[in-house]
């Protein structure tokens, strides 16, 4: 070995290993002291790419957890809020089941009504008010948001809204016209014994319906008389000095004011015998519901004794109007559904559309009935007391009349007087009529006081050839009954009218139709003037009613006639205002005009001249936005869980408008009722499904992030044994390298000797 002074080639490599032996125990040192085995990127690059990006799950599940947690927690306070509105829903069902229970008077319903008004004030008051973190959670929001640029829509949450979020275009279309419910009171007498009917001027202390069975006047100190209907209620008061028409007068401003039930349109009046043209009948108050369908039923409660006085009874029953709903997507797509009300289910995925629109109406009262289309004379020979008689009732002729039952009943008469008047012999046919029972014709022989008491009073028919009415060959004791063929019933009214009915020959009865923007003249009635009894006499309402909807169509008149019960009704398509394009807007109305009078109109189909107007609107825009909550329920981008809940108001629930002041109004709302808690039962059953979808995640997250844990320590964690024997073994090689590097340093001290 050569000794060199300028560089100590020993120490410097001594040096060397000393240092890298230094920087190895300083390792060590370090992952003893944080625990970690990956202390920096230069300890294992790859390795503290992957253990970063387990660190990132693992927090990303620890939030996870507690984000399942906090969507329990909503839920389980939205499932709360249900249980209280499903108890509310068990008590009005309890209510609605006491109130149809005819031991209580209406006072007592209106009493068990206030009740229901509050709980269902209470249900919105949970639905609107129920908060999470001041989100609501029942008004429908947490699934959709939802809005329109006409107040006349309120759309309802029901479910999921999948697909549904978009811009709409959405128009309502009448298919087939509804009609209002018609009431009217007792016949109201003179109390005087006489059993004069009153009038409009009587007063109510004058009526002997207003005596008890004591003759105790019941009205001694005025009485209040409340109306419900359309969600609210009002109170009229009746006193001994109210006429008639005051009454009437007071039941329509309470129908149609503001501050009343504010059903437009409606009408409540005196009707007289002038009026009715028929003997004996006259002297009630009719009312007519300006709404059509369920909106529009009004229901009278009182003490009593003043119920049982007005006598209130529904001659007309409230029939929906059927309603086209065309939506428009922002794609063009179109969809459509027919509805049977206001509320449109099943045409967007989660959400139903309730309308307020209303269409213009003008109805009649009566005139419509059911009768024989006859093709083919109806023949056949009656007998009675020796004596016989060729009767035929004739063909119609065309297709477009028939015979009402009262027509072929009248013809009958008329053939068998004809016959005892013009002397052939045949007076024994006194006492041999024709009437209508329950729809059906019935030949009833009277023996008359004339003829010997030992005739029978038998009828016998023969050579019969009326199988359409009903009637055939055999022997009969007092009466027979027809039994028509129903296959060949149909509905119309009479065309019959004598002149003298009227004091003119009434021809054709013509009446302007109009929307407000276009009209156009209908045919109601060729009248028989001349009164003939043998010709058929009904005009059938099916042809009728394509004609005159043909010739509205073809004048665009967008009104359209139908049927509903034994009522004829004009009603407007537009099921209210209809808005055009940058072109102002059309409104629904109907528009009656007769060209000549309107006294056959009146007393034979209840209609008259006048104009309604509808209500609402019948297209709008509608806008979703779908806000269905989102629970972020795992560490990474797109593991997340959607929930909807339903609007739980009372009007998505179909409980708005119960009404227990009647006892049919009470069993119609323990079905409303029925659907409102299955409807709440389904709601809490889906949240339950929620929440225990949630509690499964949490378990599954917290299994994964244990997991995860684990493997990040094997990955980024010390293993201290070894890091200990490591340690070890590098602190005695740096104290062993320290040791040599000072032997090296002593080496260059031997050139000295040889310099000595």
């Amino acid at each position: 070995m050569s000794l060199r002074i300028n560089q100590n080639v020993l120490s410097v490599s001594t040096y060397k290993t000393l240092a890298q032996t230094s920087g190895r125990l300083e390792k060590s040192i370090q992952k003893l002291s944080s625990g970690l085995r990956i202390n920096n990127a230069a300890d294992d690059a790859a390795g503290l790419a992957i253990s970063e990006k387990m660190r990132r799950q693992i927090r990303g599940l620890n939030r996870a957890v507690l984000n399942a947690q906090d969507g329990i927690s909503m839920i389980q306070t939205a499932e709360g809020a249900l249980n209280e509105t499903q108890s509310i829903l068990q008590r009005i069902r309890e209510l609605a089941t006491q109130s149809a229970n005819d031991t209580l008077t209406s006072n007592d319903r209106l009493e068990i009504q206030k009740e229901v008004i509050q709980l269902r004030d209470e249900i919105d008051r949970i639905s609107r008010s129920t908060e999470f973190n001041t989100k609501k959670l029942l008004d429908g929001s947490q699934t959709a948001l939802i809005s329109s640029n006409s107040s006349a829509v309120n759309g309802l949450v029901t479910g999921s809204i999948n697909g549904v979020a978009s811009d709409y275009d959405v128009e309502l279309e009448l298919v087939r016209g509804g009609v209002a419910e018609m009431q009217r009171s007792q016949i109201f007498t003179i109390n005087d014994g006489s059993g004069t009917l009153a009038d409009g001027n009587t007063q109510l202390q004058s009526i002997s319906q207003f005596y008890d069975a004591n003759g105790i006047f019941i009205l001694e100190t005025p009485q209040i008389l409340t109306l419900s209907g359309n969600t609210e209620s009002t109170e009229i008061t009746l006193d001994r000095q109210m006429t008639l028409d005051n009454l009437a007068g007071s039941i329509q401003n309470a129908l149609v004011r503001e501050t009343g039930l504010g059903l437009d349109n409606s009408r409540a009046a005196t009707i007289n015998t002038a009026s009715t043209k028929v003997a004996g009948l006259g002297g009630y108050i009719e009312i007519i519901s300006g709404s059509i369908g369920d909106n529009g039923k009004v229901s009278f409660s009182s003490d009593q004794k003043i119920i049982d006085a007005l006598g209130m009874s529904i001659s007309r029953e409230a029939v929906n109007s059927q309603i086209q709903v065309n939506v428009l997507d922002s794609f063009g797509n179109n969809r459509q559904v027919n509805i049977d009300g206001a509320r449109a289910a099943g045409l967007l995925n989660g959400i139903d559309l309730q309308f307020d629109s209303q269409s213009a109406q003008i109805a009649g009262s009566k005139g419509l009935e059911q009768g024989l289309d006859i093709a083919a004379d109806q023949t056949f020979t009656v007998e009675v007391n020796g004596q016989s008689l060729g009767v035929t009732v004739a063909a119609a002729g065309d297709n477009r009349h028939g015979w009402t039952m009262e027509g072929i009943a009248r013809s009958l008469n008329y053939q068998i007087q004809t016959a005892i008047e013009t002397g052939g012999g045949l007076e024994a046919l006194k006492g041999l009529s024709a009437t209508v029972v329950e729809g059906e014709i019935r030949l009833t022989y009277e023996r008359p006081v004339s003829v010997a008491s030992t005739v029978p009073n038998t009828i016998i028919i023969t050579n019969a050839a009326a199988d359409v009415i009903g009637l055939s060959n055999g022997s009969f004791s007092g009466f027979v009954d027809a039994r028509k063929d129903m296959d060949e019933a149909t509905w119309g009214f009479s065309r019959y009218a004598k002149s003298a009915e009227y004091g003119f020959s009434p021809g054709n009865i013509q009446i302007s139709v109009s929307d407000g923007v276009n009209s156009a003249t209908v045919d109601i009635m060729t009248t028989l003037g001349s009164g003939s009894e043998t010709t058929a006499d009904m005009v059938m309402f099916s042809i009728f009613q394509a004609s005159v909807n043909e010739i509205l169509d073809d004048a665009d008149v967008e009104i359209r006639v139908d049927q509903v019960g034994s009522s004829m009704a004009f009603t407007a398509l537009r099921v209210g205002t209809e808005y055009l394009n940058n072109n102002g807007t059309n409104d629904s109305i109907v528009s009656l005009q007769s060209f000549t009078t309107d006294t056959l109109l009146s007393d034979r189909l209840g209609l008259s001249s006048g104009i309604a107007k509808g209500s609402g609107d019948t297209n709008f825009k509608l806008h979703i936005v779908n806000n269905q909550a989102q629970f972020q329920i795992g560490a990474d981008q797109g593991q997340n869980m959607g929930i909807n809940i339903a609007n739980m108001s009372s009007e998505a629930l179909g409980v708005d408008k119960i009404d227990l002041t009647t006892v049919e109004g009470a069993n119609r709302a323990m079905g409303m009722v029925n659907k409102a808690l299955d409807r709440v039962s389904a709601e809490r059953s889906k949240l339950g499904a929620y929440q225990n979808r949630l509690e499964y995640a949490i378990n599954n997250l917290r299994n994964t992030h244990s997991n995860l844990t684990s493997a990040e320590s094997r990955i980024r964690d010390a293993d201290i044994a070894m890091e200990m024997i490591e340690f070890t073994r590098n602190q005695i090689i740096n104290q062993s390298g320290t040791a040599m590097l000072a032997q090296a340093n002593m080496v260059p001290q031997g050139v000295l000797q040889l310099l000595g």
